[in-house]
């Protein structure tokens, strides 16, 4: 079974009438931003910017709500009765969002990796000369403190209860309960990412909130459908 999302994509099979459809097909519609390297993340001769707060707040944000489609997406696999079209949905949840939390960390690492050297570029003999090597490096080098951010309030958020609640439930009860709960999930992660897309400055952040939209706007439509046949 699980198997079927070792290609990076799933098929819904869903008879809603309505929509006159039988199958919707859950892929990888925008390949997933790639690995990162330290070199697109650092100030290079061409003056391109550190990350700013937008980027690196969506990231900080966006890993912890990844981590929890995961969970509840596990929660959902343990239940017994559980439909097998829910089933599929969620292991590629699983596979897609794992693999994204693991590119978002390596953005990390490689950024933190990157201000060091920057930093240490711009004072040393740049620095001299009317001082033009000290502006090198701008003030969002350092990755900025989140706080009150509107990325940090990670919306669609499921609360412990509810995680409780999906853990203890089985067959069609967690089948709903699942799909009600990861579209709200989802409908949150699509506020952050418009807003990455809309003031992100860096090219990888931009991409993910690209992907994000796509995907996720494909995976709500198909919880949709499937929450509408639920028992």
């Amino acid at each position: 079974m699980r198997s079927r999302i070792a290609a990076l994509g799933v098929v819904l099979a869903l008879s809603t009438a309505a929509l006159g459809m039988t199958v919707v097909v859950l892929g990888l519609t925008t390949p997933p931003p790639s690995q990162p390297q330290a070199s697109g993340v650092r100030m290079d001769a061409a003056g391109t910017a550190f990350p700013t707060a937008e980027d690196h707040c969506y990231i900080e944000g966006m890993i912890p709500h990844h981590e929890q489609a995961v969970e509840l997406s596990g929660l959902l696999l343990d239940a017994s009765g559980v439909r097998e079209r829910t089933r599929a949905l969620a292991e590629f949840i699983v596979a897609d969002q794992t693999a994204e939390i693991e590119t978002m960390r390596a953005w990390q690492d490689a950024w933190r990796q990157a201000v060091p050297a920057a930093t240490a570029g711009a004072t040393g003999h740049g620095a001299h000369a009317g001082g033009h090597g000290g502006d090198a490096v701008p003030a969002s080098a350092e990755p900025p403190t989140c706080g009150d951010h509107p990325h940090t309030q990670m919306k669609g958020m499921a609360s412990a209860a509810q995680l409780a609640a999906l853990d203890a439930a089985e067959g069609s009860a967690a089948d709903r309960m699942f799909l009600e709960l990861m579209i709200a999930h989802h409908e949150g992660a699509l506020e952050m990412a418009e807003a990455a897309v809309r003031g992100g400055s860096n090219a990888y952040v931009r991409s993910s909130g690209k992907h994000v939209l796509v995907e996720q706007e494909r995976e709500i439509t198909a919880m949709t459908a499937l929450l509408a046949e639920t028992p």
